[in-house]
């Protein structure tokens, strides 16, 4: 078996790092609390999704003797998992109480319902009456009856109330939502900022809420549920695929439970009750603080402009003008934008000439994740009610967005959008887009646009990701061989420049690899230098050994989980692995081979896991141009001096910051919002 790290310790190291940084005074106080609530939403997912898969794998008679990687067997590495989570849970929870103490010194004041002045009683009793009392539905929890269903993904008060012996239970959901966000400001005396949980103000009208009750004592503790994130589709052929969505979907809301997380002052005996009626095992259970679904501290009010990271304003591309043909332009030549630091409005406007541009004909488009008002979908909707054909591949199997996908394919369809599905074991995950326009002497051209991330304005904002607009005549016949084969043929087929998976994407990348491999060992110069998300093929794995070990120079930027194990002496002495966090996410994909001095470059959908290189649809584009090339090597190349944000990832878990090494301080994103201002000022001809 070869030597590799674990998938899930290896990606729970990642979120040590996101720790680190809510954990880091150099980072601005309020983006430090809004880690910590990113750090939440990650152990979220992972519990839903690696977790509940590992205790499925113990379940299973047939799965639980399979070896994972890192050798381990899934009821060894459970409580291994376990207790890492345990352990992150309580560093949080110091971090958190530390942010806080921070945050008082600097006037903004998280506070309960114990600690209000009259003014704020007032204001709390006035925002309840109007504003939260509408949406709570208080259950009653009789023991002998089941437990009123608690969906995942919603946090819950457990109430007590007591006279006497006689003691009622009740639970209500907290209704977090747009209209009722989970922190609200509270009157307070300038230039103190004085800010509630809506948990706590729940708290404070309990008396309102249950006030035809007769008790003593009433108390309130909040909790929350966790289910199995898996999705499961029935095999009916009769059924619609959005049909079978939508039940997937209510199947999945009603997942087994796989983690209780509860504060840990919850009275016992309404804790045993819940732990009975849930049917849960010790192993399931966590006991945390006051205040649970923190991922909520990313939508933390910001009240303190100057104690937020400073943003910086996305940037023209200076091939882009505005208000003129973004088409002419890739006509002539090859585009490449990186988001943030590019404007994501550019792709949008790439949508929108094609739209209302009478001699466009065809539009196709894959969609995996859009944002919920999406620009990007409104344009596809003008565009088929200016007559244009439109075709979206809308995957509906992309994780946690299968509603908001569903009501998008409502609104296409509505429109006249000729929606797809592709096929029902083969995921979608391409970031690909088609234009043709008929064009003088009635030929038709196409213009394509090859991504590595969504077509979401949302996270385009937040998401380090590149896109690269080409009317290169090869890669356009390819895009539509790929639109073609999803549309109807479904069959193989060859592609004279894209890299397709599963079909051919990892044959040619293997090829790139043993062709450094060939080189190395002839003395030549040699390297593979890759930047993704995810580093977690076995296969993959085992071959960049192979290629370090012949003299290859491996340089990689790995994200998240990363299985190779660098540095090892004997296996992987040539191979070096980084990690960078920051204030963007890391997101991109892009791969760069030596080629014996005719450099190989790719950017990418697909990372190098086994899910995206043998069952998804996924694109990688090489890149032709050579200012093109010239950018995405000194992109590499700024991001690998990072000595700021990066993480040495020589060993596993230990996450030691790089080291400057007496260099000057280089932190990779900021470099990079410069490089690309440095860019734009020289084409206006500004110093």
């Amino acid at each position: 078996m070869t030597p590799t790290n674990n998938r899930e310790l290896s990606w729970l190291a990642f979120n040590d790092r996101v720790l680190q940084e809510a954990c880091d005074p150099t980072v601005p106080l309020m983006q430090r609390l809004r880690f910590l609530g990113i750090f939440s939403s990650n152990q979220d997912e992972f519990i839903k999704v690696r977790l509940a898969n590992l205790v499925r794998m113990n379940r299973s008679k047939v799965k639980s003797g399979r070896k994972l990687s890192g050798g381990y067997f899934p009821g060894d590495l459970l409580p291994l998992v376990n207790a890492k989570i345990h352990k992150n849970q309580k560093i949080f929870a110091r971090i958190f109480d530390g942010i806080l103490g921070e945050m008082e010194e600097e006037g903004i004041r998280v506070i309960n319902e114990t600690m209000l002045s009259e003014e704020q009683k007032s204001f709390i009793l006035d925002y309840f009456a109007s504003v939260v009392s509408m949406r709570l539905v208080p259950l009653i929890v009789h023991k002998s009856q089941p437990l009123p269903f608690l969906a995942d993904d919603q946090i819950y008060h457990g109430v007590k109330m007591t006279r006497g012996k006689h003691t009622s239970y009740a639970i209500i959901r907290i209704p977090v939502s747009i209209d009722s966000p989970r922190f609200i400001q509270l009157p307070s005396p300038p230039p103190r900022r004085d800010i509630i949980f809506l948990d706590d103000i729940i708290r404070f009208c309990l008396d309102d809420i249950f006030f035809m009750f007769n008790y003593d004592q009433i108390s309130a503790h909040t909790f929350k549920m966790m289910r199995d994130a898996e999705l499961t589709l029935d095999d009916d052929i009769s059924i619609s695929i959005v049909d079978k969505m939508e039940k997937g979907i209510e199947n999945r809301m009603h997942g087994r439970p796989v983690r209780l997380v509860h504060d840990e002052q919850m009275p016992p005996d309404f804790l045993r009750l819940l732990i009975r009626k849930l049917n849960l095992s010790k192993e399931q259970l966590a006991s945390g603080g006051r205040y649970h679904m923190m991922k909520d501290l990313m939508k933390f009010p910001k009240v303190r402009p100057e104690l937020e990271e400073k943003a910086t304003p996305p940037l023209s591309h200076p091939d882009i003008v505005p208000f003129s043909s973004i088409l002419k332009v890739i006509r002539k030549k090859d585009v490449l934008v990186n988001f943030p630091y590019h404007t994501f409005n550019h792709f949008v406007d790439f949508l929108r000439e094609a739209a209302i541009d009478p001699k466009v004909k065809n539009i196709f488009i894959t969609l995996y994740r859009t944002a919920e008002r999406s620009k990007v979908i409104n344009t596809l909707v003008n565009a088929a009610r200016n007559g244009k054909n439109v075709v979206a591949l809308v995957e509906l199997m992309a994780r946690f967005d299968e509603e908001k996908n569903i009501l998008a394919v409502d609104t296409l369809q509505e429109a006249g959008v000729k929606v797809i599905h592709g096929m029902p074991d083969l995921k979608v995950h391409s970031k690909l887009v088609l234009i043709e326009r008929q064009e003088s002497g009635g030929r038709t051209r196409g213009y394509a646009y090859i991504g590595t991330g969504n077509f979401n304005e949302n996270t385009a904002a937040l998401y380090g990701d590149l896109g690269l607009f080409t009317a290169e005549p090869d890669i356009v016949s390819d895009a539509r061989a790929v639109f073609e084969f999803l549309m109807t043929t479904h069959r193989h087929f060859e592609a004279k420049k894209l890299l397709v998976a599963p079909y051919f994407m990892r044959k040619k990348l293997v090829q790139h690899i043993h062709r450094e491999i060939k080189n190395a060992r002839q003395g030549k110069k040699a390297y593979i230098h890759a930047k993704c998300n995810t580093l977690t093929d076995e296969r993959m794995v085992r071959l960049l050994y192979k290629a370090g070990q012949a003299g290859v120079e491996v340089r990689l930027i790995v994200r998240g989980a990363c299985c190779l194990m660098p540095q090892v002496k004997k296996l992987s002495e040539n191979i070096k692995a980084i990690s960078i966090v920051d204030k963007f996410l890391e997101h991109c994909r892009l791969f760069l081979f030596a080629g014996d001095g005719d450099e190989k470059v790719f950017i990418s959908s697909a990372d190098w896991m086994t899910r995206n290189l043998d069952k998804r649809l996924e694109v990688a584009a090489p890149i032709l141009s050579e200012n093109v090339r010239r950018t995405l090597r000194d992109f590499f190349d700024i991001q690998w001096s990072d000595n700021v944000k990066a993480r040495d990832l020589a060993e596993l878990g230990v996450n030691t910051y790089v080291s400057g090494g007496g260099r000057r301080q280089v932190r990779s994103q900021a470099a990079l919002y410069q490089y690309y201002q440095n860019a734009s000022q020289r084409n206006t001809g500004e110093e």
